[in-house]
C-alpha cells in the first residue's frame, strides 16, 4: 500500500511541475564492426597474374621464382612465408595481408605429411594472426594446399595422405578458436565437397553450382557468405572472394 502510495504521490508532483522527470540514459552505441575481405587464388606455379584481391590473401603454388617476384612487386602488401629458402615448400602457401590496415601479431606454418617424388611435396598449414591498425580486432587466417589427384579416381593410394592433412588443418582451427579469435581457413582442398570443420562454416559460391576445391571457411558468427568467384587472372583456378565481419 505505501508503496502505490508513494506512486501516486510521485505521479501527481511530476504532473505538478514540482519535480524534474527522470532524464533517459542513452542506448549504447553498439560496437563497430570490423570488416575485413579476404581471398583465395592458386596461381599455378606463380603463372598468374597476382592482384590486390583483398585486403587478406592466401595463394597456393607459389612455388617458382617467378612467383615470388611477383608478390614482393605488390609494394602495398606484407606477406608471410616462413620457410628458410625462397622456393621452400612452405612457402608455396603464402599469405599477404595490406600493410596500412593490419600488424601481424602472430604466425604458424605446421607440416602436414612429407614429400615424395613425382607425387607431392610436403605439404603444410600456414597461418597468420593479423590486428587491424584502425579497430585492434584479431583475426587468424589460415592457408593451405591438400595433395592433388586423392578423389578424382586416379590416385586413391593418396587418399591416406589428404585425410592426415584434414585432422591437421582441423587441429590448427581449433587452436585458434581456442584462443578466442575469429577464423578464416582458405586454400585449394582438391575436394570438391565440403569440409565438416567445428566452429566453422563454408562459403557457398554466389552463382555456382556445388563444391568448387577452391575453398573459404569463416568461424561462425562471423560471416554467412556467399563467396565471389572472380577470374582466372592467367591461372587454371579461378581466384575466390568473400567479406567477413568481427
Amino acid at each position: 500500500m505505501l508503496k502505490l502510495l508513494s506512486s501516486a504521490v510521485l505521479s501527481l508532483l511530476l504532473s505538478l511541475g514540482l519535480v524534474p522527470a527522470p532524464s533517459e540514459e542513452p542506448a549504447p552505441a553498439a560496437l563497430a564492426a570490423t570488416t575485413t575481405t579476404v581471398a583465395t587464388h592458386n596461381t599455378w606455379h606463380g603463372q598468374a597474374n597476382t592482384r590486390p584481391l583483398a585486403d587478406i590473401i592466401g595463394w597456393q603454388e607459389v612455388d617458382t621464382a617467378e612467383g615470388h617476384s611477383k608478390l614482393d612487386a605488390m609494394d602495398a602488401y606484407a606477406h608471410f612465408r616462413p620457410g628458410d629458402g625462397r622456393l621452400d615448400a612452405r612457402n608455396s602457401i603464402a599469405i599477404s595481408w595490406r600493410k596500412n590496415k593490419f600488424e601481424k601479431t602472430g604466425d604458424g606454418s605446421r607440416l602436414t605429411h612429407g614429400g615424395e617424388a613425382n607425387v607431392t611435396p610436403s605439404r603444410f598449414v600456414n597461418w597468420v594472426v593479423l590486428k587491424n591498425l584502425a579497430t585492434g580486432e584479431k583475426l587468424a587466417f589460415i592457408n593451405t594446399h591438400y595433395i592433388s589427384g586423392a578423389w578424382n579416381g586416379d590416385h586413391p593410394e593418396r587418399q591416406d595422405r589428404w585425410r592426415t592433412h584434414n585432422t591437421v588443418v582441423r587441429e590448427v582451427v581449433a587452436e585458434l578458436r581456442g584462443r578466442g579469435l575469429p577464423v578464416v581457413l582458405v586454400g585449394d582442398f582438391n575436394r570438391a565437397l565440403s569440409q565438416d570443420i567445428p566452429g566453422m562454416n563454408h562459403l557457398n559460391t554466389v552463382g555456382v553450382s556445388g563444391v568448387p576445391i577452391d575453398q573459404i571457411y569463416v568461424s561462425v558468427g562471423i560471416g554467412t557468405g556467399p563467396a565471389e568467384r572472380l577470374e582466372q587472372y592467367g591461372s587454371d583456378h579461378f581466384a575466390y572472394t568473400a567479406t567477413v565481419q568481427y
